[in-house]
């Protein structure tokens, strides 16, 4: 069960990551990207932390130069079946590395791919032996992502509060004016 405290709607997550509206409903609906939660017919969709950090390197995998369909099929084919089998809480990416190996002279969905913790063998990231790789800090988007979630959360709460403080204010200017 996830914790309501890792659930956001579509609008917080297009501002914290940031990805339009139109390219994340594509992403799911042509490209082949699985949120952990289908919504209900007419219910609006809830993204857990790991389909938000699963979006965000998708975007950051995206801002490199790949595709939205080799990006989003890199990270539905191995990020996020990673992150619901190893990850419980936010933190739990924290300093890891996904190293995604190019395929002779090109990269596809299923090519090889590994997760790893920055301390552990740093040598074989940098071994110049093998062909080419790609090299995602997962941890540091991660703690970037859900940082920026955290402060759209608090500032919904600020503006709630604020709403409700002006709405107490009217009513009671009301009442003295009645008097």
């Amino acid at each position: 069960m996830i914790n309501g405290d890792y659930l956001w709607r579509n609008g917080d997550l297009v501002r914290a990551v940031p990805i339009q509206r139109a390219d994340l409903n594509q992403a799911i609906s042509r490209v082949g990207f699985r949120p952990e939660h289908t919504p209900e017919r007419g219910k609006g969709r809830w993204y857990t932390w790991r389909d938000v950090v699963a979006i965000a390197v998708a975007q950051d995998l995206r801002r490199i130069g790949l595709g939205p369909l080799m990006a989003f099929g890199l990270v539905q084919e191995h990020l996020s079946q990673f992150l619901r089998a190893c990850t419980d809480q936010p933190g739990d990416c924290a300093d890891v590395v996904w190293v995604i190996y190019q395929s002779d002279d090109h990269l596809e969905i299923k090519t090889p791919c590994e997760f790893m913790r920055h301390a552990e063998d740093v040598k074989h990231l940098t071994a110049s032996s093998e062909g080419a790789h790609l090299v995602v800090n997962v941890g540091q988007i991660a703690s970037r992502v859900f940082h920026d979630l955290q402060a759209v959360r608090e500032g919904q709460a600020r503006a709630l509060s604020e709403e409700l403080n002006l709405a107490e204010a009217e009513a009671m200017n009301q009442a003295v004016s009645s008097l």
